[in-house]
């Protein structure tokens, strides 16, 4: 999942192979350009990639700020 999960990052943020290589759970996606509107791309991208449906509560960008959040985001949804 994580693997996954950058590789998504990469693509919406148009990470540059360096960047995308130095991703960690605890990097800080809005430093690389996460704001509200790269915020839908992704969650359309994880609810198209691992079949959860994020509700309007959790769609706030800080809840989405860091590879770990979106892999508790996720968690979330599938249990």
């Amino acid at each position: 999942m994580e693997e996954r999960l950058k590789e998504i990052i990469a693509e919406v943020l148009e990470l540059d192979e360096e960047t995308a290589a130095g991703l960690t759970v605890d990097t800080d996606l809005t430093e690389l350009g996460l704001d509200s509107m790269t915020c839908v791309e992704v969650v359309v991208n994880l609810e198209d990639e691992f079949g959860v449906t994020v509700e309007e509560e959790d769609l706030a960008v800080e809840n989405m700020a860091t590879i770990g959040k979106l892999m508790e985001l996720i968690e979330k949804y599938n249990a």
